[in-house]
């Protein structure tokens, strides 16, 4: 309704139109859509270029702008949830089914202390749900105290009674995004002192092995990784499917998509999604193409979801909060062929950032066509 074919072509007369002929009929166009979109998805996405000409022409906080907005917000965050499933496929949880397993199976283990098949794993979980998910590399960490004491080259934990602080030098983005340093969170850091006093070790997550014909009892090698194919079994096991035990395929990927999924659908600031993206060692792009199962209809105008990596991110942009921020967007859409580049698309949240945008990308694709990159 708003922008005509794309968010970066804008008629201002014929906006200026639909502003002033929407205005005085806004409750009669609120009563009409409440009755004719009974799907949850598609009203929510109706609503947005609503809220975007009320908050132009009433105000940000005009009471008409805050029931749009509010109500939008909801269905959008209800939608996230109804449709993940069919979006993801089966496989798909939510960060919400994650944490009621992970506790669940916390209140088991502490029933039974002896039970360290299940401790493993419920540790596994918390690595991943209280902090914004790493890949596999917390099966690569070792734990120090300094970090002074840090091997060149090597992942470490810096684990001190008052806080810890994760040290990335070698994982699947180092060679172009270099190293980092993460903080951890309170929740986290708590469970990691509690677990180092249970089992002494200096790994983070440890090498173990049967030792006994106790199903529940798994010994532990302190000073031995856990390889990262086993440390992705122990998360299969975690998740297993109740009814039949069948373990949760690819449970990193899943993890790291459900929670990208759950600050997406909480209206989440760029900023805020940028912190996320940088803890997760990614950007913020490939977190809207690849790891967002937010419902994508309202970015493709037949109303069919979209499909392709362009279609995704310019619908994470219209759900999220990067509509309402002067956001610029450059990522790769295709591999390279031969001696051609691949092709770049642009995403401008503000159309008056266009042009320069373009002019921007236009310098930054000649310069690397002259290094050969």
């Amino acid at each position: 309704m708003h922008a005509l074919k794309k968010r970066s072509k804008i008629n201002a007369a014929k906006v200026q139109q639909y502003s002033l002929w929407l205005i005085p009929k806004v409750e009669d166009i609120y009563r009409y859509m409440k009755q004719t979109y009974t799907n949850i998805s598609v009203l929510s996405s109706m609503m947005l270029p609503v809220v975007s000409v009320l908050r132009k022409e009433l105000g940000l906080h005009h009471p008409t702008t805050d029931k749009w907005r509010q109500e939008a917000n909801e269905l959008r965050i209800q939608a996230t949830q109804e449709t993940a499933h069919n979006i993801q496929g089966k496989a798909f949880k939510t960060f919400q089914e994650i944490c009621c397993r992970r506790d669940a199976i916390k209140r088991r283990i502490d029933s039974d202390p002896a039970n360290t098949t299940e401790y493993w794993q419920w540790f596994a979980l918390c690595l991943y749900t209280m902090q914004p998910p790493l890949r596999g590399d917390w099966a690569t960490m070792s734990i120090i105290d300094s970090v002074d004491k840090e091997s060149p080259g090597q992942n470490h934990l810096v684990l001190s009674s008052d806080k810890a602080l994760i040290l990335i030098q070698h994982d699947k983005v180092s060679h172009r995004k270099g190293g980092a340093h993460i903080p951890v969170t309170d929740e986290l850091h708590s469970v990691l002192l509690h677990s180092i006093r249970q089992f002494p070790r200096s790994v983070v997550v440890p090498y173990t092995y049967k030792s006994s014909q106790n199903p529940l009892h798994r010994s532990y090698s302190p000073d031995k990784h856990i390889s990262k194919v086993n440390l992705s079994k122990l998360l299969s096991q975690a998740m297993a499917s109740p009814q039949d035990n069948t373990p949760w395929p690819r449970p990193i990927q899943g993890l790291r998509k459900a929670h990208s999924t759950l600050v997406m659908s909480s209206n989440a600031s760029y900023h805020t999604m940028k912190q996320v993206a940088d803890a997760q060692r990614h950007s913020v792009s490939t977190m809207l193409c690849h790891y967002n199962a937010v419902s994508p209809c309202c970015s493709v105008e037949d109303g069919t979801q979209a499909s392709t990596p362009e279609e995704r991110i310019a619908s994470a942009m219209q759900q999220t909060d990067l509509c309402h921020s002067n956001v610029i967007i450059m990522t790769h859409c295709g591999e390279s062929h031969g001696n051609e580049s691949p092709a770049w698309t642009l995403y401008c949240s503000n159309p008056d950032l266009q042009e320069p945008a373009e002019q921007g990308l236009a310098i930054i694709q000649d310069a690397c066509s002259s290094r050969g990159q």
